[in-house]
C-alpha cells in the first residue's frame, strides 16, 4: 500500500441505497458523478464535496480491499496505487 495515500474517513452511516436511488436523501445535491471518471482524484474530492457537502470523498488506491457496504455520507474514488491520490479516478464516483 501506498502510505502517501492515506485512507480515513467519518464513520459510516449506513444506507440501503447506492447512486441515483439515494437522490431522494439529497434533494438538490447530486449523488453520482460519472463525469469525474479519469480526472485527477483531487480535483474529484474537491467538486463532490462542493456539490454535496453531506458527503465526504475518500481517495483509495485501486490495491486496497473495500467492504462492500453502503455509506451515504461517502463516495469512494478509487485511484492507481502508484499515483495516489493524484491519479485518475477509475471508479464511477456516486453515493453509497
Amino acid at each position: 500500500m501506498n502510505r502517501s495515500c492515506p485512507i480515513y474517513g467519518p464513520p459510516c452511516q449506513l444506507c440501503s441505497c447506492a447512486g441515483i436511488s439515494c437522490q431522494p436523501l439529497f434533494p438538490g445535491m447530486k449523488v453520482e458523478w460519472p463525469e469525474l471518471t479519469g480526472v485527477s482524484g483531487l480535483e474529484a474530492k474537491r467538486r463532490i464535496e462542493h456539490d454535496n457537502p453531506k458527503v465526504v470523498a475518500v481517495i483509495i488506491p485501486d490495491d486496497v480491499a473495500v467492504v462492500a457496504i453502503n455509506c451515504c455520507n461517502r463516495v469512494i474514488l478509487r485511484v492507481p496505487v502508484n499515483n495516489c491520490p493524484n491519479g485518475p479516478v477509475l471508479n464511477i464516483p456516486h453515493v453509497g
